[in-house]
């Protein structure tokens, strides 16, 4: 049979129709290929604010549930917390889904920084669920202050800002180096501790193992996690694939099932004590419980990770003894904090790129508010 006589509409010779190429959405590579030139610069201010949050989608959250949805008026964007994302095991009192959504809100930051677009963010202290949780103020025409411009440099970090689970390198990160990490934007609520210190990261590599085999031996924990893992083939614009956790090929077609099935506390353990003792640093962020605090924490916490980035560094999470009321009080003990450890992560170097996890597009966290 010659080339293009068959009659499957389409020879091994033709090229792909371009127009369903473009419309085709890759959840673990359209959002990061957001172009800062399709910014619509002579369209609505709706249309300005919408393409903003291809910024915010691209935020850190817990199991990648991506708990934040969003209203665009004139005046700016109005930001809620989707609480059908919560995790009710992990995360019972949804501190970790208001950090979450802190965190989005300060990739808008960042991004109407870079475009120029003067931004003020006001949280709402009712706790009223129905309501915004935060506004985001917007305005193209006025001038940018001299902290929002300190931001702009961050904005490149938002495409590139991963997780990084593998093993890092044995090298040392000055202390300077993780001094000048750890700005917090002026925010006052919030305070970070950093320790190099191999003793005191041993104490809370032990918590992070007994946290490890605590949560794995519960069966709710563990179908809770599995609803989240997703194999390295997926479509699904949410939750983490194997690939994030070193697994290749059809092996991650079965984690959804394992994680479920088996309690592999003991490996995890060991694993995540492993790579708490060789991380050349650890950072907790930490602060009062509230959720303005928690909402600050997240926006801490990106200006962290985005900071982390740009620095050629990478870092990963171990918040697991902080989910465990008991084990958050001794991690408070150890690292003599003032007020409630918050989140933990370690920082280093790795030659490993990190994998991508997927993400949702902005259609699917907008709310249409003209629609009855």
């Amino acid at each position: 049979m010659s080339p293009g006589s068959g009659d499957m509409g389409m020879s091994l010779y033709e090229e792909p129709d371009l127009e369903m190429q473009i419309q085709e959405f890759n959840p673990l590579k359209t959002p990061y290929e957001v172009d800062e030139r399709d910014l619509p610069r002579h369209g609505s201010l709706e249309e300005q604010y919408v393409f903003l949050l291809r910024y915010a989608t691209l935020a850190p959250s817990s199991h990648n549930t991506q708990p934040w949805k969003f209203a665009v008026n004139e005046h700016g964007i109005e930001v809620y917390a989707d609480y059908t994302r919560r995790l009710p095991v992990a995360d019972p009192g949804n501190r970790e889904l208001y950090m979450s959504v802190g965190a989005a809100i300060f990739n808008i930051r960042v991004a109407a920084a870079h475009f120029g677009i003067a931004c003020r963010v006001d949280y709402n202290h009712t706790g009223d669920s129905e309501s915004p949780i935060a506004f985001i103020g917007l305005s193209p025409d006025a001038t940018c202050g001299a902290q929002e411009l300190s931001l702009a440099p961050l904005f490149a970090s938002i495409t590139r800002r991963h997780t990084n689970r593998n093993p890092f390198l044995f090298a040392r990160i000055s202390r300077s180096t993780m001094e000048n990490l750890g700005s917090t934007g002026g925010r006052t609520q919030v305070a970070t501790y950093y320790s190099l210190d191999g003793a005191i990261n041993a104490e809370v590599a032990n918590l992070v193992a007994i946290a490890d085999r605590m949560q794995q031996a519960d069966p709710e924990f563990r179908r809770e996690l599995s609803e989240w893992i997703r194999p390295n083939f997926t479509r699904k614009p949410d939750g983490i694939t194997g690939a994030a956790f070193g697994i290749n090929g059809l092996a991650s077609a079965v984690g959804p099932w394992a994680t479920k099935m088996f309690d592999l506390g003991s490996i995890r353990a060991a694993k995540d004590k492993n790579l708490c003792l060789e991380a050349p640093g650890l950072v907790v962020l930490y602060g009062e419980e509230s959720i303005p605090v928690w909402l600050e924490t997240g926006e801490a916490l990106e200006h962290l990770l985005l900071t982390i980035t740009q620095a050629g560094l990478q870092y990963s999470f171990f918040n697991m003894p902080i989910e465990i009321p008991e084990l958050r009080t001794e991690l408070r003990k150890v690292l003599g904090l003032s007020s409630w450890p918050q989140l933990l992560l370690r920082i280093g170097f790795c030659l490993t790129e990190p994998a991508a996890t997927p993400r949702r597009p902005v259609e699917d966290v907008l709310i249409d508010k003209k629609k009855p």
